[in-house]
């Protein structure tokens, strides 16, 4: 089934799959390209979340592990939504490693209603953090889904409210609070607030 949908991907051909969008330097002058994900990611991908997941820290996944199967399926929608217009993703790589993804995807649960609107979403490897490499490639993501998710005009997050590094991050992008949710969240022992954040796209 892997070659199957990688011949699909790779013969359409509006979405250039592993296009670099921007190269920078980090505070300690590390070298980070910035670009499109590709199929061959697939075992690097594997590998990322799985230690993301192994680390139990503010994400969804706390201990599970993700089969290269599933996350071949997760990279196949990834790539489907983006040739759709329906998502951007960018990875931040050292050489051909990944140290950071992210994404924003058209909200298109209440139809019509909310595909408007982006949810966005920011991972970094641990020892990449505090660099400067999460703030670049969260403001470029925001830049590209300006430009590739067509009708875009709000992008909404949701943080974990002890996770103080991110929330400074998010209001530095622009980011506003909308609202908390109280001990909504089940983190590390106890009941944490759910921060939602909201940023509106202005129409030039």
């Amino acid at each position: 089934i892997f070659w199957y949908i990688r011949l699909y991907y790779t013969t359409m051909g509006v979405f250039q799959q592993g296009k670099v969008i921007k190269t920078f330097t980090t505070k300690s002058g590390k070298t980070i390209v910035l670009r499109y994900p590709r199929w061959e990611d697939l075992d690097e991908l594997t590998q990322y979340i799985n230690l993301l997941s192994k680390e139990d820290t503010y994400i969804t996944f706390s201990g599970e592990v993700i089969t290269k199967e599933e996350e071949a399926k997760y990279l196949g929608t990834v790539l489907s939504d983006m040739e759709f217009e329906n998502k951007v993703v960018l990875y931040a790589c050292i050489d051909e490693q990944l140290v950071g993804v992210c994404d924003i995807y058209r909200d298109v649960q209440h139809k019509k209603r909310s595909r408007h609107v982006g949810i966005f979403g920011l991972t970094i490897k641990k020892e990449y953090r505090g660099d400067g490499i999460g703030y670049e490639l969260a403001k470029t993501t925001i830049d590209e889904a300006k430009k590739m998710i067509p009708g875009l005009k709000l992008i909404t997050l949701q943080c974990y409210g002890p996770n103080t590094p991110a929330l400074n991050l998010y209001k530095k992008l622009g980011f506003q609070e909308g609202g908390r949710t109280p001990k909504s969240v089940f983190f590390h022992g106890e009941y944490v607030d759910a921060v939602n954040m909201f940023l509106p796209i202005l129409v030039s």
